[in-house]
């Protein structure tokens, strides 16, 4: 009875939990093959498995070593040291520090000696300070690349996943119009054979459908190459990729910015902007660090040293040591140094203000797209609503016979070229947008969530 209840226990806490959980013990939805495939789902695909981000990850680790590193210096060094020495002639055991007739010092010709130091660096110019500074901000700018990184795999996943979609409209934008023109060749093979109809008539419309076909074929051959893109920024085998359906995306409604807010909002927010500041800051510490070597350094230690042969009669003693040191002549590597931190700071606050004008033109060109794209949506939106209308009116006049076949295949045309255009336009103005937010610094998938709106 007992092992009844356990089972039916075990059977309703499965049947409560989310289906993907439920059948793939934990496993995300990603390995479910006919769940949909949004936009954000994607780009978080693409984020855990990307090789560029994981290679930012290790250097963010390898910044993060190197913090610990240069703390270490400012902390005491504690070291052993332990020799065995065998000398050809018999060697005196201890130091002398002085010669006492009556106790003779040993001699052995195998002699173990230990070393237990202690030195810390009391003060050398700042440079440890310097250095400490300059790797918390590699650290820092370690992270901005990582999220840099992010932006940019975000950015490079949108682009192919909108490709995706465009190119599944173009296929059925295509196929539709080959609809269309089968029809119209079965109606003017009809009235050929009833001697109502030219040959030529057939043939111009069998033209079209073969043009049509082409177009067909070349759109198809343009969405295998998409998935394909796609899946490889996934992490996924295409054939798993293309069995989700990918879900359609639209943008929400939102007010739009105005350059001056948005060229603010990237000069702020942008990796690139905030990368750059890193290497303005990171190039002010190395040049402390060269300064550094002007000054004196001045270090204390001790040691507490064993003097003993191998058969024992150990001697112990200590010293301290306050050790000042300053190099009066380098040959020029001093001022060599410094000259060469002087540069690299003019070199990072020219890099600063090139990074402006990089985000500035970003910006620019986002802001451009992305009133272009609108403007050309909106245009072929209408665009298509009449050349469908024109279409339709076409076919009708020559039911009745009271069309031209000529004007009706351009029709259907002109009805193709609409569709693919706004479906290009449409997908287009997504990607500005997406564009802008990374240009702005804002590109995530909580920016995602809130800015596009899943078309199911």
């Amino acid at each position: 009875m007992i092992c009844r209840i356990l089972v039916l226990a075990t059977v309703l806490a499965l049947a409560c939990l989310p289906t993907g959980v439920a059948a793939q013990g934990g496993v995300p939805a990603r390995t479910q093959p006919n769940g949909h495939l949004t936009l954000a789902e994607a780009v978080a695909l693409a984020l855990d498995t990307h090789p560029s981000l994981g290679q930012a990850r290790a250097q963010r680790d390898a910044a993060a070593a190197g913090v610990a590193l240069a703390r270490g210096a400012l902390l005491p060094s504690l070291s052993s040291q332990g020799s065995l020495a065998r000398f050809q002639e018999p060697m005196v055991v201890a130091p002398l520090h002085g010669f006492d007739p009556a106790r003779p010092p040993t001699f052995d010709r195998s002699l173990v000696q230990g070393t237990l130091a202690l030195s810390y660096t009391l003060f050398d110019g700042g440079a440890r300070r310097a250095r400490l500074a300059g790797a918390g901000i590699g650290e820092d700018a370690a992270a901005l690349g990582e999220e840099r990184g992010a932006m940019d795999v975000t950015l490079q996943v949108s682009a192919a996943y909108l490709e995706v979609l465009t190119g599944r409209e173009l296929v059925s934008a295509a196929r539709r119009q080959q609809e269309a023109l089968e029809a119209e060749r079965a109606r003017v093979a009809q009235f050929l054979e009833e001697g109502k109809a030219a040959r030529v008539d057939l043939l111009r419309v069998e033209a079209a459908l073969s043009r049509a076909r082409a177009s067909d074929i070349a759109a198809g051959a343009d969405l295998d190459a998409a998935w394909g893109r796609l899946a490889r920024l996934l992490g996924m085998e295409e054939e798993e990729l293309r069995g989700r359906n990918l879900a359609s995306v639209a943008l929400a409604p939102a007010p739009d910015l105005s350059l001056e807010e948005a060229m603010a909002a990237a000069l702020g927010r942008s990796p690139e902007m905030a990368l750059a500041r890193k290497e303005v800051a990171g190039s002010a510490a190395e040049a402390r660090s060269a300064r550094a070597a002007w000054f004196p350094r001045v270090e204390a230690g001790g040691q507490l040293q064993s003097f003993g042969t191998v058969d024992g009669g150990h001697a112990q003693e200590w010293n301290a040591i306050l050790r000042i040191s300053y190099p009066l002549f380098t040959g020029g590597a001093r001022g060599g140094e410094v000259e060469r931190a002087a540069a690299r700071e003019l070199q990072a606050s020219e890099g600063l203000r090139l990074a402006e004008m990089r985000v500035a033109d970003q910006v620019d060109e986002a802001l451009a797209a992305l009133a272009g794209t609108r403007a050309m949506r909106h245009a072929l939106s209408l665009a298509v609503e009449q050349s469908e209308e024109v279409s339709r009116i076409e076919a009708l006049a020559l039911e009745a016979g009271a069309g031209v076949q000529t004007d009706y295949l351009r029709a259907e045309a002109d009805l193709l070229e609409a569709r693919a255009a706004l479906a290009r336009a449409r997908h287009g103005e997504i990607l500005a947008r997406i564009g802008l937010a990374r240009a702005m610094g804002d590109l995530d998938l909580g920016w995602l969530d809130e800015t596009l709106e899943v078309v199911r």
